[in-house]
């Protein structure tokens, strides 16, 4: 079984090494999401503002499957620390039967809401007509194919295999650039399916990497052969103790977005679209502080598991310093040079001033946002998912919220973007703090 040890080594090499083919995976995705986005705006205003009001369902059902894979990792990571292979194939092997009936209980009682969803969020007209069209593909095929590879990366990197999963992810997200565009325009004699072909060209590359984790999977003989049903209930009572508060905390972000999105709406599909592209620049180039915290929570978990707690404490100090490195660099590439950025997607002169408001805004805040995840990484590689999901929901309903309905009032949507830059701040500071404290008191209860 090829495991590889992350409490050995170098601590900067070892998070280098887990956090590259990570980053190279998933931003690959988020860049192919971006240039689908510009296909999707040749096709005009209204098909990128349905694609926008898509996305916060997508975030949603997509982060609530995912708190599968990081309450299996969490108890993955330890195991293997710990030196317990047996546990981390019982692990592995029920988060894959709690990944099927999840994602199938998720597609069934969404489908016939999108309507209302949408509808709720300001979607009117065609727009409305466009994005439950798209959903209802999505929902019903996309979420399935995009939540099993995706769980399945998640233990693979709690046992330190990070360069396949990131290349299957980069190598898929090339097809899907090829593949879209002959879907949505109707190239080489292929029927144009408009915004629609996006979702079939989603789901077509979703079922290849189904197929190449699944090699994959078996090729790392990770998973049970024989008794895979023993002990079912109590490794779904474990994985679920730290998935449910996980859940909970991925679902807050969707929410805001969809609130933030019905807001936008008052201004305008102009607004709306903006925000959507200026997002997808921000998720690109947060993916590298994602894919960091990512690999804090394997590497504290073996750590841990290993008390290696001097290991633990450097890997915190290198990954905070990358965070607060990494927000400077976005504040000086975003900044100055958003709307020329903007402009490359749609030329739209409102949909260009109002992205670039969010791209010198918000980004000043990138770096206290990482620390926040990283922090929130560690809570849950020791089994304490509780802390991320209250700083999550203080986060959203305690500061943003309301402080993004005051300043829209007061100053239009440009303080609905100040909102979002205070919010992230100080949920990153209040993370930190508490994360070490709490990483202290584990430490002194363990001694």
């Amino acid at each position: 079984m090829a495991i590889y040890d992350l409490t050995q080594g170098r601590v900067g090499t070892q998070l280098t090494r887990m956090t590259i083919p990570y980053f190279l995976g998933v931003s690959s995705m988020i860049f192919a999401s971006m240039i689908e986005t510009i296909y999707i705006g040749i096709l005009g205003a209204r098909e990128l503002a349905a694609y926008s009001f898509m996305f916060p369902v997508i975030m949603a059902l997509t982060s609530v499957s995912m708190g599968l894979g990081i309450g299996a990792s969490s108890l993955v990571a330890r195991a293997e620390g710990a030196g317990d292979r047996e546990q981390v194939k019982r692990i592995a092997t029920h988060t894959a039967f709690l990944t099927l009936l999840l994602t199938f209980t998720l597609s069934g009682s969404t489908f016939f809401f999108l309507e209302f969803l949408y509808s709720s969020m300001g979607a009117e007209g065609e727009v409305l007509r466009l994005v439950v069209d798209f959903a209802e593909i999505w929902v019903v095929f996309g979420l399935f194919t995009f939540t099993l590879p995706m769980v399945s990366s998640t233990v693979l990197r709690a046992l330190g295999i990070a360069k396949a999963p990131g290349y299957i992810m980069t190598i898929t997200s090339g097809v899907q650039l090829i593949v879209s565009p002959v879907l949505i325009f109707g190239l080489f004699g292929v029927p144009a399916q408009g915004l629609m072909g996006s979702a079939y060209g989603f789901v077509l590359i979703g079922v290849i990497r189904i197929f190449a984790f699944a090699i994959l999977v078996a090729r790392e003989k990770i998973m049970l052969t024989s008794d895979i049903t023993r002990g079912f209930m109590d490794s779904a009572k474990s994985i679920m103790h730290i998935a449910l508060p996980s859940m909970l905390s991925n679902l807050i972000g969707p929410v805001s977005m969809g609130i933030t999105l019905a807001l936008l709406a008052n201004h305008g599909d102009e607004i709306v679209a903006a925000f959507g592209i200026a997002s997808r620049f921000e998720m690109l180039l947060m993916m590298i502080l994602g894919a960091l915290s990512s690999s804090v929570a394997p590497f504290v978990g073996q750590n841990w598991g290993a008390r290696q707690v001097d290991r633990i404490h450097e890997g915190l100090k290198l990954a905070y310093g990358f965070c607060l490195f990494w927000g400077v660099v976005c504040m000086a590439m975003l900044g100055p040079f958003g709307d020329t950025l903007v402009a490359l997607i749609n030329e739209e002169p409102q949909m260009v001033k109002a992205a670039a408001l969010f791209l010198l805004i918000v980004p000043i805040s990138f770096g206290p946002l990482g620390v926040g995840q990283v922090a929130g990484s560690v809570f849950v590689a020791l089994g304490k998912p509780m802390p991320p999901t209250i700083l999550s929901i203080a986060r959203t309903v305690v500061v943003y919220l309301p402080m993004a309905f005051v300043f829209d009032h007061f100053w239009g949507y440009p303080g609905i973007f100040v909102a979002l830059l205070v919010s992230n701040i100080l949920f990153g500071l209040t993370s930190w703090w508490w994360g070490r404290v709490m990483l202290a008191q584990v430490i002194s209860q363990r001694a």
